[in-house]
């Protein structure tokens, strides 16, 4: 393919190529995509690509810390509109907020999977935590707020059970005889889910 010359700044030329990567990853998922495609989508060389980001689990990488950002935004702007996340409804909605955008479950499954440096795909889930504490600290007296133990063990919870449905409900769905693209069955999942972890949060300090 013949690719389109132009001139680019640097931090253009990062920008176009992260912009392009996340598009194509959402398309068809971080295993469809490499190095040569995203530099076709941007009318760029492979080798400046490679330059830039050096491999194709790198590029994944930092289009993983850019989704995370946004999803930190999407935690701090539920924050705002509640005045610092409500105990137990308020805290499970912003977690299945996050965990809601299956093409962002799978980038992180996937980045998990291939990073040669286990905490470089995880940071943006302590930072989570962070802003969840916070917020909760907000709006409860000291002897109400869960400590970061409970809290850290609910979002646990939830994003292995999201992580696990988001992966593998299309296959369970069908297996059990339900149209997978029906919207109910997630509806329904979401609403078990966050009852059970409500519940587990709001039970005191963990043993």
């Amino acid at each position: 393919m013949t690719t389109r010359r132009r001139r680019r700044t640097p931090e253009q030329a990062r920008e176009e190529i992260l912009a392009a990567a996340t598009e194509l990853i959402a398309r068809y998922g971080p295993d469809g995509v490499g190095l040569r495609q995203v530099a076709d989508a941007v009318g760029i060389t492979h080798g400046l690509v490679t330059h830039y980001f050096g491999t194709y689990s790198a590029l994944v990488r930092a289009v993983l810390q850019r989704e995370n950002e946004r999803q930190r935004e999407r935690v701090r702007e539920r924050m705002r509109a509640d005045q610092g996340v409500p105990l137990a409804d308020g805290m499970t909605r912003v977690l299945f907020e996050t965990l809601a955008d299956e093409r962002y479950v799978r980038l992180f499954t996937w980045s998990s999977l291939h990073s040669e440096d286990v905490g470089t795909s995880s940071r943006g889930l302590s930072e989570l935590v962070d802003a969840m504490q916070a917020g909760i600290r907000a709006v409860l007296p000291e002897p109400e707020t869960p400590d970061r133990a409970r809290i850290e063990a609910v979002v646990l919870l939830g994003l292995s059970a999201a992580y696990g449905y988001a992966l593998g409900k299309r296959s369970w769905l069908a297996g059990l005889g339900h149209d997978p693209a029906d919207p109910t069955h997630d509806t329904a999942f979401r609403a078990a889910l966050t009852s059970a972890l409500a519940t587990y949060l709001t039970g005191g300090s963990p043993s």
